[in-house]
């Protein structure tokens, strides 16, 4: 992933006390190719308390996906903790629209289940494909640190499922249970990027 500081600045909400946008630069600076070698640190990754509607970038508890049976070749209804892939304006109930707006969501798959469909692969390099998904180094997979309840997730960016508004909504009235995290800015910000770099490719600089 190559992100690009000077970029950055720009986006950077201009109302944000200059503490918490130094902590947001150098939060995503650490995301530069150069440095890709070392650990990155994720601390002030999700708000330490949210708002009582859904926010673009908020994990959410078993959501239902589509999910192909290789056996049996169709699909099966099952259901998965997700990330919110649609902006918040989109999913807000208020917000009437003349051509109606799904959720949009991605997958979230815990990583110790992750690590361990690596070991029953017996897959030789785990160490170092674990280290290169928690430094965001695979353009499909979007690392996210421990929660609140001390797990860690991975969001696959090409395994989406989508609900109705309303169906979203509904999950309002028990917020507190249904959602599992919302992001702060850097959580939301390398959110952002990593979407962005993943669906769009960008920097790659080649003529379409």
């Amino acid at each position: 992933m190559a992100f690009f500081i000077e970029e950055i600045n720009k986006l950077i909400p201009p109302e944000l006390t200059e503490q918490k946008k130094g902590r947001l630069r150098e939060g995503l600076r650490q995301f530069l190719d150069s440095d890709n070698s070392q650990d990155k640190y994720y601390s002030d990754f999700y708000l330490p308390s949210s708002h009582n509607y859904f926010l673009q970038g908020d994990l959410i508890r078993e959501l239902r996906f589509p999910v192909f049976n290789r056996e049996y070749r169709q699909y099966e209804k099952l259901y998965y903790d997700a990330l919110l892939i649609s902006n918040t304006c989109d999913v807000d109930e208020s917000n009437i629209r003349t051509v109606t707006k799904r959720a949009v969501f991605a997958k979230l798959i815990p990583l110790n289940k992750f690590v361990e469909s690596l070991k029953e692969l017996e897959v030789e390099n785990a160490a170092d494909i674990l280290t290169q998904i928690k430094n965001q180094q695979f353009s499909n997979v979007f690392y996210l640190p421990p929660t609140k309840e001390k797990n860690e997730y991975l969001a696959y960016l090409d395994d989406f499922s989508i609900l109705e508004k309303e169906e979203l909504n509904a999950l309002k009235d028990d917020i507190v249970i249904n959602r599992i995290e919302s992001l702060d800015y850097f959580g939301y910000y390398l959110f952002i990027f990593k979407l962005s770099y993943h669906l769009c490719r960008l920097p790659e600089e080649t003529e379409r």
